[in-house]
C-alpha cells in the first residue's frame, strides 16, 4: 500500500508497508524496481541427496557418514550470502573420490530441483531392473 496508512502505519509518499514474514518472498524497491530474492530454502533439496547417499549399497557406513559432513559443509557454504566457489570445488571433488554418482544427483537436485528427484528416480529403476535381470 503506497503512501496510505495501514493497520496503524503511516508511510509517506512513494513508501511501501509491508506486513507480516515476507522471508522466501521477491521484494520490489527503489524507483527502478530492483527485485531481490529474500533467500532460497535449500534443506528440501538436500534431503533428496541425503536420501540417495544412504540409499547407495556400494557405500559403506563410515564413507557415507563422510559424503555426508561433505554435504552439510556445501549446504552451509551456499547459505552465505557469497559461497566461496573453490571451497565448493574442493567439497565436490572429495565427495567425487567417494561416490561420483552422489556428485551427479546432488548437481542434478541443485541446479533443478525436479531434475534431481528425476536423476534418484532413475538410477533406482535401474538398479531395480539390474537385480531382476542378472
Amino acid at each position: 500500500m503506497t503512501g496510505k496508512k495501514k493497520n496503524g502505519l503511516n508511510a509517506g509518499n512513494g513508501s511501501i508497508v509491508v506486513g507480516g514474514n515476507v522471508q522466501g518472498s521477491n521484494i520490489v524497491i527503489g524507483d527502478h524496481n530492483t527485485v531481490s530474492n529474500q533467500g532460497i530454502n535449500i534443506t528440501p533439496l538436500f534431503d533428496v541427496i541425503y536420501q540417495c547417499v544412504e540409499g547407495n549399497p556400494s557405500l559403506k557406513p563410515a564413507d557415507k557418514a563422510d559424503v555426508k559432513a561433505e554435504l552439510q559443509e556445501i549446504k552451509t557454504a551456499l547459505e552465505e550470502p557469497k559461497p566461496d566457489e573453490s571451497f565448493l570445488a574442493r567439497r565436490f571433488r572429495n565427495i567425487k573420490r567417494m561416490a561420483p554418482d552422489i556428485v551427479e544427483v546432488a548437481f542434478e537436485t541443485l541446479k533443478n530441483p525436479l531434475g534431481g528427484v528425476m536423476e534418484v528416480i532413475n538410477r533406482v529403476s535401474k538398479k531395480m531392473a539390474e537385480e531382476t535381470n542378472p
